[in-house]
């Protein structure tokens, strides 16, 4: 089976974490025998790298026999139907769903011309399609494994005696919602004088292992997210999660007794910062994001392959 992967999202030097799931999940599926081509671009830089993806599509579907084409976000799976002649899966990532409504507008469009796949209910919900296959990101669980804390902020040059409060991503993502997390921290500081707050921004993979690992507590407030890995990141780092409703979280991290769904309130939001950065590290965390490992994740994943496949 020859599979096209065509997406906006791929990890580049500068930017080493933007898309890494995508990267490693094209690895998994050749790990299972695959033959799989990329095509990636950044539609970020200009849009016309859409009409060029485009022009990529078609010529490689007519130049070499594609079983697949597999595109990444909404925006490029409307890339990837400008070509009719292969079926196209398309995974719906979160902010393509609903946050930006012009291209929730795009991404239905897209839904009813290919094979959507969602990375959580909720978004198939939003777009409408409540009933389509849903994958989430998959988690590298070799890679992220628990490291002893102190060793890690020694790596890192953290303060040894602080209590530390991780940001999900890159500060100047307002989306991502920075203003929320400080006014939760400062909340949270009430009872923990201590607390320091760190960002997953910058980092090489292998930091953002020892970061999760040298944090107390994992904080999620973005406005909208679709799965976010690095909350199951955390959570096969065994470092407990505190998130506002967003995404698939609920579902991540029910029942597990050190981790916290809150309101979009600074004052709830803190007193679960609080109690979570005095938790002992519970290995049931690391049970849970095993569920959605890379391997489990790339089984599934070519099984639906075989099923579009089959069905033209």
């Amino acid at each position: 089976m020859n599979i096209l992967v065509v997406t906006n999202m791929w990890p580049t030097p500068e930017e080493p974490s933007f898309g890494c799931f995508v990267a490693e999940q094209v690895e998994d599926v050749r790990g299972l025998g695959l033959h799989v081509d990329v095509i990636s671009f950044d539609g970020r830089r200009h849009r016309r790298n859409y009409v060029r993806a485009a022009r990529a599509v078609r010529d490689a579907v007519r130049r070499h026999p594609v079983s697949v084409v597999h595109a990444h976000y909404g925006l490029t799976g409307a890339v990837a139907v400008t070509q009719r002649s292969v079926p196209v899966i398309t995974t719906f990532h979160g902010s393509d769903t609903g946050y930006v409504p012009w291209q929730a507008r795009v991404s239905r469009l897209v839904a009813a011309r290919t094979t959507p796949l969602f990375v959580s209910r909720a978004g198939a919900e939003a777009l409408g399609y409540p009933g389509a296959a849903v994958l989430p990101a998959p988690v590298d669980v070799d890679r992220f494994v628990p490291i002893d804390r102190a060793e890690a902020r020694g790596l890192l040059g953290w303060n040894p005696d602080a209590q530390y409060a991780m940001f999900p991503g890159a500060r100047t993502n307002r989306r991502k919602r920075p203003d929320l997390f400080d006014a939760a921290v400062a909340e949270a500081r009430r009872s923990v004088p201590h607390l320091e707050t760190a960002a997953l921004e910058g980092l090489s993979r292998d930091q953002v292992v020892l970061a999760l690992n040298a944090a107390d507590v994992t904080v999620m407030v973005s406005d909208w997210e679709g799965s976010p890995v690095t909350v199951r990141e955390s959570l096969a780092c065994m470092t407990p999660v505190v998130s506002v409703e967003v995404g698939d979280v609920r579902e991540v991290i029910a029942g597990l007794p050190t981790c916290a769904l809150a309101g979009r309130d600074a004052s709830e939001l803190g007193a679960a910062i609080a109690k979570a950065v005095t938790q002992p590290r519970e290995p049931n965390l690391r049970e849970r994001a095993a569920e959605t490992s890379r391997p489990r994740i790339a089984e599934q994943l070519v099984a639906l392959y075989e099923q579009v496949e089959c069905a033209t």
